[in-house]
């Protein structure tokens, strides 16, 4: 960012120190102001601000999500379209100490306040009753739930019942898991910060041990709560816990994703072996097979939001059910794996497909094997456009046609349809210290405003 912008939001801290004894009336949101170097129709700087900006010199910002017991190395906040709640801390080795949950008005970036938040394993990805909900302790038979309030920053802790070791948030909902213990099976839990099992818990039936090699993963995005103990996938409804449908042994699956759409894509793997995989599913959200294949090629789009009418991206295919036949097929959609690559390396090559995002009726691949990126018309399988790789990316917000790529070096719109750049801005604008390439930027959509955080900064972007 440009010298001048860094004077404002020092600027902006300090009157807002000044004030804390002010009311706490919501400010309406300031225009921004435009970047230096962005092209196009690129969002304007709503507000910038730094570590030692909020009082940690030194520091880097966190994703209050990943935790703060070991550094994650993933920024990223927490967004009630009022106020933003990032992690900021001090690296020691793979350490995150002196770390504090920070709360910034999202209009100016005021500072409103600070909340210590040592050891926490994982928070909530939305606000609660106006809470920040996030939980201590996973490896040991105690948990501890830690709320923080998101207008004052007015702090609770209590114990929980069980010991916990996944927590989310998703419409006003608590949801917990418990790990497989003797005599109790894994459980999945709703209820509230101070009672977390309040409205249902729902066990089930594992067949992973107590030392298996994955740990269990909970999910609640897009309308289908997943729980993955790393032998077996359950979906669970998110009203009221009910087993909707399960993949486990004999038919051991993993890592399930649901998609915008609730369709949830699930890794087949060998129950023996839960690191070799046999194939892979998409299953809509009654546990019915919409696609398969045997193909070790996964596709594991993070941005996922299909068109109802394309077929569906699975393996080296497009699948369009029923017909259990692709009508396209493209083996190239897999990284190529060089005869010097040997061991787990050329495993995770030969699984992993090409595609990081799926945008409708089009999927955006990456080959860093070739430095190359491209699309797909996922109706018939034809290139769109291929050209030169301008780094590594993921898609942070979808505007009709115009995708946003963010990453440790890029952040621009393109159009996924022609590949063209539709605007650009210099990531280096946002960090006088240089680009900070070991730490993953996040990039969220909250209304109109999109806050892009980064080690070294947090910044509101706003629509021109």
């Amino acid at each position: 960012m440009t010298r001048r912008l860094q004077v404002s939001a020092a600027a902006v801290l300090v009157a807002a120190l000044a004030c804390a004894s002010c009311g706490t009336e919501e400010r309406a949101s300031t225009s921004g102001t435009p970047i230096d170097g962005a092209t196009g129709p690129a969002p304007t700087l709503g507000w910038t601000l730094t570590p030692s900006d909020v009082g940690v010199e030194g520091g880097q910002f966190r994703d209050p999500v990943q935790g703060s017991d070991t550094d994650s190395t993933e920024s990223g906040s927490i967004s009630d379209g009022s106020t933003v709640v990032t992690l900021v801390g001090r690296l020691d080795g793979r350490e995150f100490v002196d770390a504090t949950l920070v709360g910034l008005h999202i209009a100016d970036g005021a500072v409103r306040w600070r909340t210590p938040a040592e050891n926490v394993v994982g928070c909530g990805e939305e606000l609660v009753d106006g809470q920040v909900v996030c939980y201590r302790g996973s490896a040991g038979t105690t948990s501890e739930i830690l709320t923080v309030d998101a207008e004052s920053g007015e702090s609770s802790t209590r114990d929980a019942a069980f010991p916990i070791t996944g927590l989310t948030t998703t419409d006003g909902h608590v949801y917990t898991s418990r790990a497989v213990r003797e005599g109790v099976r894994p459980t999945v839990s709703r209820g509230t910060a101070d009672d977390v099992d309040a409205d249902w818990s729902v066990q089930f039936d594992s067949t992973s041990s107590l030392n298996t090699q994955f740990a269990s993963t909970l999910h609640t995005e897009n309308g289908i709560g997943l729980f993955d103990d790393g032998r077996g996938v359950f979906a669970f409804d998110l009203a009221t816990g009910e087993n909707r449908w399960s993949r486990t042994a004999p038919n051991c699956a993993r890592s399930g994703t649901a998609s915008s759409d609730g369709n949830v894509r699930v890794v087949r793997t060998d129950c023996s072996d839960p690191t070799v995989v046999t194939g892979s599913e998409i299953v809509d959200a009654d546990g019915s097979v919409l696609a398969a294949t045997n193909s070790v090629t996964l596709q594991r789009p993070t941005f996922d939001a299909p068109a109802e009418q394309s077929p569906l991206l699975l393996g080296t295919g497009g699948y369009r059910p029923p017909n259990p036949d692709p009508v396209w097929t493209d083996e190239s959609l897999v990284w190529a794996v060089a005869p010097e690559i040997t061991g787990p390396a050329a495993a995770f090559l030969s699984t992993n497909g090409l595609a990081y995002a799926v945008t409708g009726s089009v999927a955006l691949l990456r080959n860093d094997d070739t430095a190359t990126e491209s699309a797909i018309d996922l109706d018939t399988g034809n290139t769109l456009w291929s050209r030169e790789s301008e780094g590594f990316a993921e898609v942070g917000a979808l505007d009709g046609d115009v995708a946003t790529l963010f990453g440790p070096e890029v952040l621009h719109g393109i159009d996924v349809g022609t590949g063209s750049t539709v605007w650009d801005i210099p990531v280096a604008t946002f960090d006088d210290e240089g680009i900070d390439r070991q730490s993953w930027p996040m990039f969220d959509r909250v209304g109109t405003d999109s806050i892009f955080t980064r080690a070294l900064s947090i910044s509101v972007l706003r629509t021109t």
